[in-house]
């Protein structure tokens, strides 16, 4: 038993130091001023010191009074706001950020006045009781307006889609999905947690609450590197796109048409609508569509592009892709960006699709390029 608790313990600070490291690290980066990595770290540095303070009162002032071990700080409250807060400026949807925050400033703040008012009873036992049943419900407010925020977050991710249509350019948010999954685990440990105690309010039994710890722990690991991860992903795909609307590409496979003026301006014609709308940075792009939008048939547009390219459509178009990820890897604008960012950019839908028509064209990796 002691062993499976000093694991745990171990695990719990493990993530606690985990947390802090990752906002140290994150403190330092170019981005550190962006709204969306201001609040992501808030929430990792509160949940941080709510598991900090726990740790502490469970490991080293195992002996401290009951004033303390009830009236924790209730750092614990401003995880979820801060989470959604991350969410709208992450999402690019800032116009969504309501009183509510304020609302979760002023909670936050009645309830440490609160424990200034029972501060000069820090020793007086004969107050208990109050103090315990004061905390446990302070405990079920603060579950519930979390629930709140919480189901607010979910509606935006799942139903309300069409705010955010500019970031699913780059990012389908499925990171954010499982994110929401994980939150429901935690708010479900979290409620069964408090009703298993409701009628323990003076001494309530803690082991109740060593599956939501575990998983509040396991959340640091998580969000540390997923929210900073699709973050940065994100941030230098929008750039890059920037980028590129910016340019005109003028880079062009060779034709090799026999002499057949006809077939070369038809040529020419999908060329320059390839090349103008940009639309090869697209990783949806398809044959069919590209016949849809220049309405001609599909075995006419793969005819030509074949005889003028002396490719197939999908290498003709990977050609364009890795002529474009060719100029931002040689930019030295660009040098800290990922490869993986600069090759979904260019319209590649996966690192490994973007590795192996890089290598067929250049007969080198997008790493040896870059080193080059």
């Amino acid at each position: 038993m002691e062993t499976a608790k000093s694991i745990f313990n171990f695990f719990m600070i493990a993530g606690v130091i985990q947390g802090f490291l990752f906002i140290l690290v994150t403190s330092f980066s170019k981005r550190s001023r962006d709204k969306s990595l201001i609040f992501l770290n808030l929430v990792v540095l509160f949940l941080s010191l709510n598991n900090l303070q726990i740790a502490l009162i469970d490991n080293v002032f195992t002996n401290s009074n009951f004033f303390i071990r009830n009236l924790l700080l209730p750092f614990y409250v401003l995880i979820v706001p801060c989470f959604y807060i991350f969410l709208i400026h992450y999402l690019k949807i800032e116009k969504k950020v309501t009183t509510f925050f304020y609302i979760t400033i002023a909670l936050f703040l009645i309830e440490i006045g609160v424990r200034l008012f029972f501060l000069p009873h820090f020793y007086n036992e004969s107050k208990n009781e109050i103090i315990s049943k004061y905390a446990q419900i302070e405990e079920i407010v603060n579950a519930f307006f979390s629930l709140f925020i919480f189901l607010k977050a979910g509606i935006l991710i799942f139903r309300k889609s069409n705010l955010y249509k500019f970031v699913l350019r780059f990012d389908n948010v499925m990171w954010l999905k499982n994110f929401m999954l994980f939150g429901i685990l935690l708010l479900t440990l979290w409620f069964v947690a408090i009703a298993l105690n409701f009628n323990f309010y003076l001494n309530p039994k803690i082991v109740i609450y060593y599956p939501l710890r575990f998983f509040s722990s396991l959340l640091l690991y998580w969000i540390g590197y997923q929210g900073f991860f699709h973050y940065y992903l994100l941030s230098e795909r929008i750039e890059i796109r920037q980028t590129i609307e910016n340019e005109f590409n003028k880079s062009k496979p060779q034709k090799s048409f026999e002499e057949n003026p006809k077939k070369i301006e038809k040529f020419n014609e999908i060329e320059n609508y390839i090349l103008e709308s940009s639309c090869y940075l697209e990783p949806s792009l398809t044959l069919k569509s590209l016949s849809e939008d220049l309405k001609i048939s599909t075995s006419l547009v793969s005819q030509i592009i074949n005889q003028g390219s002396q490719n197939n459509f999908s290498d003709y178009i990977n050609q364009f892709r890795v002529n474009k990820a060719k100029e931002f890897l040689k930019d030295t604008t660009f040098s800290n960006y990922t490869i993986e960012s600069i090759g979904l950019e260019c319209g590649f839908n996966s690192k490994s699709t973007f590795y192996t028509a890089f290598k067929k064209f250049t007969s080198l990796t997008p790493v040896e390029f870059r080193k080059q």
